[in-house]
């Protein structure tokens, strides 16, 4: 998961400043009078105390005036979903998921059914899911070699294993979802086990519960780069160029650790402390278990 810091900015000014003018004057310096105008309430937006938020509530209806509907798909085709096995599966639903892969688009339904569109078209391909009993979670198209990698379950394994396939979108636009091949097949990805695409960085990692070790693979040509089998890893977050390690708690501090993304070299090895009111909940915590 990429780690994001947002900072909010206003081109507004400070609530503090105000400019006062008569209509006539404004009129002669600003001569945009209808209210629906864009231009007008980027200025008063400008020099209004309401700032952002009249201009927020007055611009809605702008945002979509130039959206026109081109095309509608419907994943849902009773009478070609008939090689499913799972009833659900063959029920309508509401759709979670769409990716996009230039001149194809991909609608996962909340079912597990996923359907490939074409955009020339604007018919529905085939089916994403190749075997009968086989619920798919999740899209991520590989940009680096062209082709969509699904994630899925299967009622045969009580739905507990994630399954891992790559599919070319060449294949997909000919009507053969079955040309893929298996990802990662070498891994037990039963919960809590994990697989995460990071597109920023172009690596895949991976965590086995069974043997407690994560692994980073190449997006491209998803080989094996590195493993990270510590056992006090409870959690890893990955930003730009870098993996930062959290371990679990020690008595009032939580020990970190910064490794570079691509050969797994560690960079920094600190600790931050704890809070006054985790603190204060450990004491809680402690305080209760002696009473008991």
């Amino acid at each position: 998961m990429e780690i994001k810091r947002k900072i909010a900015s206003s081109p507004r000014p400070s609530r503090g400043r105000r400019v006062a003018a008569d209509v006539a004057a404004g009129n002669r310096a600003f001569p945009f009078h209808s209210s629906q105008n864009c231009t007008r309430k980027l200025f008063r937006r400008e020099i209004g105390t309401a700032g952002n938020r009249l201009f927020n509530s007055s611009n809605a209806q702008e945002k979509f005036r130039n959206f026109q509907l081109q095309e509608e798909f419907d994943s849902y085709d009773p009478k070609g979903n008939w090689f499913l096995q799972l009833n659900f599966l063959k029920k309508c639903s509401k759709i979670t998921e769409i990716v996009a892969a230039k001149d194809v688009v991909f609608a996962l339904a909340q079912s597990g059914v996923c359907a490939a569109f074409s955009r020339e078209t604007n018919k529905k391909i085939c089916y994403l899911n190749i075997n009968p009993d086989e619920v798919i979670r999740s899209l991520f198209y590989n940009k680096n070699n062209e082709s969509l990698i699904t994630v899925s379950v299967y009622a045969s394994d009580h739905f507990s294993t994630l399954k891992c396939r790559s599919t070319p979108i060449q294949y997909i636009r000919r009507g053969q979802p079955d040309a893929g091949f298996g990802l990662f097949g070498s891994e037990s990805l039963k919960w809590p086990g994990f697989v995460e695409f990071d597109d920023v960085n172009g690596k895949v990692l991976t965590y086995s519960a069974q043997d407690g070790i994560y692994k980073v693979f190449d997006l491209k040509n998803y080989t094996h780069l590195y493993s990270i089998s510590d056992e006090h890893v409870s959690e890893i977050k990955i930003s730009p160029g870098i993996m930062l390690l959290i371990y679990e708690r020690c008595a009032s501090h939580v020990p970190l650790k910064i490794l570079s993304i691509e050969d797994g070299t560690e960079l920094k090895d600190f600790c931050c402390g704890s809070t006054s009111k985790e603190r204060q909940r450990e004491r809680n915590n402690d305080r209760g278990k002696r009473e008991t």
